[in-house]
């Protein structure tokens, strides 16, 4: 029987300039291993829910549980939330230095201090990415926009988050590019075959590359929820 990894129940969340209700009273329930496409207009509040769930932004309203356990909204709770439910924005952001810099940088934060690098499985990562022994020794601000992205997404993954949420990551990449990105959330998966993920998208087509499950939202609201009939591992 699958685990409910994370879920929600009234969820919502307002506008901090004017007060507009953003999402409307959301329930949802992510299983262990779901591979969950997130379709619909712009506006439609998709950016606001996964940035919602992941507690970047707190919820005006509603509980969100992680293993069926309520998330409290203090200090400390966030950031643990924040350190299981790991959160991909479109525009890659990396720091001054190399790339081995960019993905050592988690493990000086807190809550991972409990884990160490590992140079031997992020160069078979990216050898398998079609990336030199080199590499990892390049400096952040020659990359590609496509490179700087799979360094952002290598840089969560490889702290093996029990969820991933993935807000349009290839929007602004060329094909090949936006191919090694799910190329990458894949294999992390295979790896960790328990972790699940909420990929947004507005091409149909990676829809039901990337989603089992696609779930439709409007106007704040998951109006419905459908399989995905060409999703394949």
């Amino acid at each position: 029987m699958s685990t409910l990894v994370l879920s929600g129940k009234g969820v919502c969340q307002r506008a901090h300039d004017d007060g507009r209700m953003l999402l409307q009273d959301i329930d949802f329930q992510l299983m262990a291993g779901a591979r969950v496409a997130i379709s619909g207009a712009s506006g439609a509040g998709k950016s606001v829910f996964l940035r919602t769930i992941s507690l970047l932004d707190l919820p005006a309203a509603g509980t969100l549980y992680r293993y069926n356990q309520p998330v409290r909204l203090n200090a400390r709770c966030i950031a643990q939330h924040r350190s299981q439910i790991a959160y991909v924005r479109q525009q890659a952001m990396l720091i001054p230095g190399t790339v081995r810099d960019n993905l050592r940088l988690p493990f000086t934060l807190r809550f991972y201090q409990q884990k160490q690098f590992q140079p031997d499985y992020v160069q078979q990562v990216l050898q398998n990415l079609g990336k030199d022994e080199n590499f990892l020794e390049r400096d952040a601000t020659d990359l590609s926009g496509g490179e700087a992205q799979l360094v952002c997404l290598l840089r969560i993954l490889q702290l093996k988050p029990p969820v991933l949420l993935l807000d349009e990551p290839t929007a602004s990449l060329d094909e090949d590019s936006a191919r090694a990105v799910q190329k990458l959330v894949n294999q992390w998966q295979q790896d960790n075959p328990e972790a699940a993920y909420m990929w947004i998208s507005h091409s149909e087509q990676q829809v039901m590359e990337v989603g089992d499950e696609i779930w439709y939202l409007d106007a704040g609201r998951i109006t419905h929820t459908r399989k995905s009939a060409q999703a394949g591992r």
